[in-house]
C-alpha cells in the first residue's frame, strides 16, 4: 500500500508540473499560449503548396506556415506580448490525436465533418477551394462530374479527405480507389490502376507539375466550392477559437488570406493564372 501512494503522489507532482503534457492539456488554450509565448502549429512535410519542408535548411515553406505566423503576429498584438510560432510534422491520420493531446495548437486544411466536430473545435473556414482531377495521360473529353460518374472511371482519393468525401459525392458512381498515403494516390495513376486523382484545386497544380507525363489538369463543372477551417483542441475556454474565428472572417474579407496562398504558389514554383478565372479563395 505504501508503494501505491508513492506511485500516486509521484503521478500527481508529474501531472502538475508546468512542463508537462498533462499539466498543458489542463489549461485552456488561450492560458497555454499566453504562459509559454509559443503556438504549437501543423505541418505536413510533402504538401506543397500547404507546407513542405526545405530538408537542406530545416526550414517550413507554405501557406499553413505563412498564415500560422500571421495569426501568431497578430495574436501577438492582442495578448501585448510576443507569440513564437513552433511547427509540428503530423499526418492527416495523426491530425485528430495530434490536436486532442495538446501536441498541436492549430492546424489547418481540414473540412468540417460531423465527426470531426464531436473530436475537435473548428473555426473559419479560412479559405474555400474546388476540387479537381489529374487525369492519366490519354483521357481526354471529360469536363463534368456527370461524365466522371460512370463505373470505368476510376478515381484515386486519399483516405478520411474531403476530397474522397467529394468524390463519393458528386461522381458516386465512379470506381473509388481510396489509399492511406497521399503519394499512393499518384502511384495508382501511374501505374495504370486509377484514370485520375482528384485533390484540392491548389494541389493539383502541385501533382501535374511533378508529374508532367499525367494528363489534363480538369475542373469539372458544376464547381463547387468546400470550405477549409482550422482545427484546435475543445479546451471548454473557447477564447482561441473565438480569436481564430474573428481572424479567419476579417482576414478572408480584406483580402490578406488570398495574398498569403498566392505568395506560397509562386515560392513552390506553381502559377496561380492556372487557376480557373472564375475561382475564389
Amino acid at each position: 500500500m505504501r508503494k501505491l501512494a508513492v506511485m500516486l503522489a509521484v503521478a500527481v507532482a508529474l501531472m502538475s508540473m508546468p512542463g508537462s503534457a498533462a499539466a498543458q492539456t489542463q489549461q485552456s488554450i488561450w492560458d497555454k499560449l499566453q504562459s509559454s509565448g509559443i503556438m504549437h502549429a501543423m505541418v505536413l512535410v510533402d504538401t506543397r503548396p500547404g507546407s513542405w519542408k526545405d530538408v537542406s535548411r530545416g526550414t517550413y515553406h507554405g501557406y499553413y506556415v505563412t498564415l500560422a505566423q500571421a495569426i501568431a503576429e497578430d495574436l501577438s498584438k492582442t495578448m501585448g506580448k510576443p507569440i513564437k510560432v513552433e511547427f509540428v510534422e503530423t499526418t492527416w491520420g495523426t491530425l485528430v490525436l495530434d490536436l486532442q493531446s495538446a501536441k498541436i495548437d492549430l492546424s489547418f486544411g481540414m473540412g468540417v465533418t460531423p465527426e470531426r466536430l464531436r473530436a475537435i473545435d473548428m473555426a473559419g473556414p479560412i479559405y474555400e477551394q474546388a476540387e479537381c482531377l489529374v487525369n492519366r495521360k490519354g483521357l481526354e473529353g471529360l469536363k463534368t462530374w456527370a461524365d466522371y460518374n460512370k463505373p470505368e472511371i476510376r478515381i484515386s482519393v486519399t483516405t478520411g479527405t474531403t476530397d474522397e468525401k467529394a468524390a463519393k459525392e458528386l461522381a458516386p458512381n465512379a470506381t473509388i480507389l481510396s489509399f492511406k498515403d497521399p503519394a499512393q494516390t499518384i502511384l495508382a495513376v501511374q501505374a495504370g490502376r486509377a484514370d485520375a486523382v482528384i485533390n484540392t484545386t491548389l494541389v493539383c497544380l502541385d501533382i501535374k507539375k511533378k508529374n508532367p507525363d499525367f494528363g489534363r489538369i480538369v475542373f469539372p463543372t458544376p464547381m463547387p466550392s468546400f470550405p477549409s477551417s482550422t482545427g484546435m483542441r475543445k479546451d471548454g475556454d473557447r477564447r482561441f477559437y473565438t480569436f481564430v474565428q474573428a481572424w479567419a472572417e476579417k482576414n478572408r474579407a480584406n483580402g490578406t488570406t488570398k495574398k498569403l496562398i498566392v505568395d506560397a504558389l509562386r515560392e513552390a514554383g506553381l502559377n496561380p493564372d492556372e487557376l480557373p478565372a472564375d475561382f475564389s479563395f
